[in-house]
């Protein structure tokens, strides 16, 4: 596969929110191309997991 299809890829497994796939397709993209799109596309993912919205957690 190119690293357009595995970003293509990325892209549809983050749109159905199975991080763990789309992060997998975005690794195999930044293998072929390190300076592509696919890094900003992991920094998205990870600001997504890492999110807590700390007024929920007070009790």
């Amino acid at each position: 596969m190119t690293h357009d299809d595995w970003i293509h890829l990325g892209q549809e497994y983050r749109q159905k929110e199975l991080w763990g796939d789309a992060i997998n397709a975005y690794k195999k993209a930044l293998e072929l191309q390190p300076d592509g799109p696919a890094k900003v596309a992991l920094e998205f993912i990870y600001e997504v997991l890492d999110y807590r919205n700390t007024d929920l957690m007070n009790p």
